[in-house]
């Protein structure tokens, strides 16, 4: 049987630092060291992998393609370690959540009070970074969004996408509609990187796709949904995002048209969560119950 090759973690450590710098001396003032000793470690490291992992040239550093692709796998196994062993560190009634910035401000955040009335010495941190790849700690939680036909094997089902067009009022009575007659007349507003919401929706209902003019373009449903209540155009958004505006009667459904499953959301977590992020899971399930 092949020898499995024995590196040192500390020195992939050094060497994703100095990547993330591209300088040695910079990294070493980072961690408090000399850089003679970051070299040191970035040499013990190229010689256990037998491979050179930087180009040296005077002051210039740059990664070799060795080296890159070991960076790209070994930063991320870093930030995973760092968050276990900050999950574990943790105090156990701490949660931090991840989730899109509108989901956040729009639903979570503003029905986090009645989380903490429940369980006063719960700490939640929210955090609205979301990606691709998501990594959880013990005391993590994440709420990701997949498209209709898609089934994920992470996580578990928190709440369908039924999305609406909503508008202002005022917009409606300027163009004429009242759910009658050309739906072209009503601006509509995008805030997905293709269009594809708007696309689906029309599909699913058996419309003219053309039918929708696209007036401005948004990168969140945040964006989009302050937008559409300013009576800059319609927008599709589901009934938990828009409920204080239909609330205030800043934005109205737009007639004729019910909602329709553009997607869901999942929460996801690590399978050794603590009791108070379990309790927080159940208690996401319970809320968005109460909205949908």
């Amino acid at each position: 049987m092949q020898n499995k090759r024995n590196v040192s973690l500390n020195a992939v450590r050094v060497f994703v630092l100095t990547a993330r710098h591209l300088s040695i001396v910079q990294a070493a003032a980072e961690i408090g060291v000399t850089p003679s000793a970051v070299s040191h470690q970035i040499k013990k490291l190229e010689g256990e992998l037998g491979v050179a992992l930087f180009k040296r040239s005077h002051n210039f550093l740059d990664l070799t393609d060795a080296g890159r692709r070991f960076h790209d796998d070994a930063a991320a196994a870093i930030a995973a370690i760092d968050r276990s062993a900050e999950a574990l560190s943790r105090d156990q009634n701490e949660i931090v959540v991840r989730v899109s910035i509108s989901l956040a401000v729009r639903w979570l955040i503003p029905a986090l009070e009645r989380f903490k009335a429940m369980h006063p010495a719960a700490r939640v941190r929210v955090e609205t970074k979301t990606g691709s790849s998501i990594s959880l700690g013990s005391g993590d939680l994440a709420i990701s969004y997949h498209r209709a036909g898609t089934n994920p094997a992470e996580g578990e089902w928190l709440a369908a996408d039924m999305s609406r067009p909503v508008a202002s009022p005022a917009l409606l009575a300027a163009v004429g509609y009242d759910g009658t007659g050309d739906l072209g007349r009503v601006p509509a507003l995008q805030c997905s990187v293709d269009n594809w919401d708007w696309a689906l929706w029309t599909r699913t209902l058996g419309l003219d796709g053309g039918a929708i003019q696209i007036q401005h373009v948004f990168d969140t449903d945040d964006t989009a949904l302050h937008a559409a209540t300013a009576g800059l155009g319609m927008v599709l958004a589901p009934a938990f995002l828009t409920e204080r505006e239909i609330r205030s009667g800043g934005l109205v459904v737009l007639p004729g048209f019910g909602p329709v499953d553009l997607g869901h959301y999942r929460v996801v977590f690590h399978r050794h969560e603590n009791r108070m992020t379990r309790k927080f899971r159940k208690w996401l399930g319970e809320e968005m119950q109460r909205m949908v």
